[in-house]
């Protein structure tokens, strides 16, 4: 998934207009309109930010393709274990 992609399906989980997307990350709707018209910008890295801020996620998630309440139980146990492991250990997983 592409970020465009990606702030789409945030934006139509949240029922957000491009316009309220804007308004809430703070950027100029000319700005969030040109990542979706004919001139097909991609948005800076600052602008994620904004955007992550607005949708109150982190940028690992929205980077992150998984969708944490999908994960099942024995996914969630992996994941705490990795959690509690040394660093070095992590590394090495």
């Amino acid at each position: 998934m592409d970020v465009k992609e990606k702030i789409t399906k945030l934006r139509n989980e949240r029922g957000w207009t491009l316009g309220k997307l804007a308004t809430e990350a703070g950027i100029s709707t000319s700005s969030v309109y040109n990542w979706y018209n004919e001139k097909n910008y991609t948005p800076s890295r600052d602008a994620i930010e904004d955007v992550c801020a607005a949708f109150h996620i982190t940028l690992a998630e929205f980077w992150s393709d998984v969708e944490v309440d999908k994960l099942t139980e024995k996914e969630i146990k992996i994941l705490e274990s990795f959690r509690s492991m040394p660093a070095k250990k992590q590394e090495v997983v």
